[in-house]
This record gives structure tokens, sequence and C-alpha cells, in this order.
């Protein structure tokens, strides 16, 4: 429970950084958070070997947020934000055995398909990077998914929407950054991120 309570407080330090623009602050709680998820995740009395991916994806994440926040090379942030979701995708992919359920993957390709014809007039020359998210984390959230739906557990569920949390929220930040500012976008960009990781770390809690 404290771990949590630390989880959060760091979070939330992030986010006020953020909307303060005290870069230092921001940073240092972001990276914290990911520590202290990976903390957890690794000291469970269960180490899974999935569990390892989604240490590996926590921690090309920070890589992530430190590359985003210092420098100006997108597409190498951009490239640890895709590692970072094929980590995660491993995890899942893990534990999946059976049958696949295909009617998960068309309705997220579908509202997938919806967004980007959304955004489509703003991306310009960003169309080619945008499908290439867009097609990760689909399948993130597809797996994820397809382990709940063959397995329905509450840490299952857990982690489905762990998985659906993080997709939701880059689409907010598309939809801020190229379509039309979103109100707020600090919080709820910044507190649906780190709530997606949080998420997917406590499907190995429960």
């Amino acid at each position: 429970m404290w771990s949590w309570l630390a989880v959060s407080l760091s979070g939330i330090g992030a986010i006020a950084g953020t909307k303060h623009g005290h870069i230092g602050q921001a940073l240092s709680y972001k990276v914290f958070t990911f520590v202290l998820l990976a903390t957890i995740a690794l000291t469970q009395s269960v180490v899974a070997d999935f569990t390892y991916w989604i240490v590996a994806g926590l921690a090309i994440s920070a890589i992530a947020d430190v590359l985003h926040t210092l420098t100006q090379k997108r597409p190498l942030h951009f490239v640890c934000f895709l590692l970072a979701q094929l980590c995660y995708s491993k995890a899942f992919w893990l534990q999946l055995s059976g049958e696949m359920v295909w009617w998960l993957f068309a309705l997220l390709l579908a509202a997938c398909v919806v967004a980007f014809f959304l955004l489509l007039p703003r991306l310009d020359k960003l169309v080619f990077p945008v499908v290439i998210m867009g097609i990760v984390l689909i399948q993130l959230a597809w797996a994820s998914g397809e382990v709940w739906l063959l397995d329905p557990q509450l840490s299952h569920a857990v982690g489905f929407a762990g998985c659906s949390v993080l997709l939701l929220s880059a689409l907010a930040y598309a939809l801020n950054s190229y379509r039309s500012p979103i109100k707020g976008a600090y919080f709820w960009v910044t507190g649906s991120y780190f709530l997606a990781h949080a998420l997917i770390v406590a499907s190995l809690t429960i």
C-alpha cells in the first residue's frame, strides 16, 4: 500500500512540474515513478518470466521521457517509446495460449482508423510515424485483451485497462498536439500516461 502511495505522490509531482514548467522537477519525479514501479514489479513473491519484459518497458519508458525532455531528437524518443510498448506486448503475448479472439482486434483497428482520419489533415509529414505508433499500440491492447478474454481474471482485466489507457493517452497527446488543444492537456496526458503504466504493473500484484 505504501509503495502505491509513493507512486501516486511521485506522479502528482510530475504532473505539477509539467503544469508549472519546472522541467527538472517534472523529469525527476517521472524517472522516480518508473523506478518505484519497477521495484514493485520485481519484489513480488513470484516473479514470472514476462515480468522482466514489463520492467524492461518501464526502463525504456524512463529513457524515452528523459530524451523527450532534454533533447530535440524526436526520432530517438519515438523509437524508445515504440520499444517500450513492444516490451509490454511481449509480456502479454507470452501469457497467451489457445485460439485468438479476432473481434477485439477488429474493434480496436476500427477505432484507430477513425482517429487517424480525424488527425490526417494536420499530420503532414508525420503520417508514417503515427501509423507505426498506432499499429504497435493496437497490437499491445489486443494482446492484453486476449489474455483477459481467454482467462478472465481481475489481474488480466487490470492489465487490459492499463494498455487501453495507454492507447487513449497517446490519442489525447496526438489530438492536443496536431488537431485542437485540449484544456488541461498536461493533466490528462501525463496523468493517463502514468496511470497506464501503474495499471500494467498492478496486474502483476493482484
